[in-house]
């Protein structure tokens, strides 16, 4: 089950990576407007297959963005 819940999400994952919409559609095995599409959902969830999800985020896995579908608690300094 993928951790990807909506399209800002895919969005800035993406620009953390450093990856151009095209770039990763390659990785992820998809048509660059399917990644314009699913980024254009913006707070709400993509609308697409579960292995699709899985896909784009295992290609934004491989350029070390890790995906939470939950808020995780940061390391706080003192």
């Amino acid at each position: 089950m993928s951790n990807i819940v909506s399209g800002r999400q895919i969005r800035a994952a993406r620009m953390l990576a450093g990856l151009t919409q095209a770039e990763l559609a390659r990785a992820a095995g998809c048509h660059p407007r399917s990644v314009r599409y699913w980024e254009s959902k913006g707070n709400n969830s993509p609308t697409n297959v579960v292995s699709t999800l899985d896909s784009i985020e295992q290609a934004l896995i491989g350029y070390g963005v890790i995906l939470f579908s939950t808020p995780t608690p940061g390391v706080r300094s003192m």
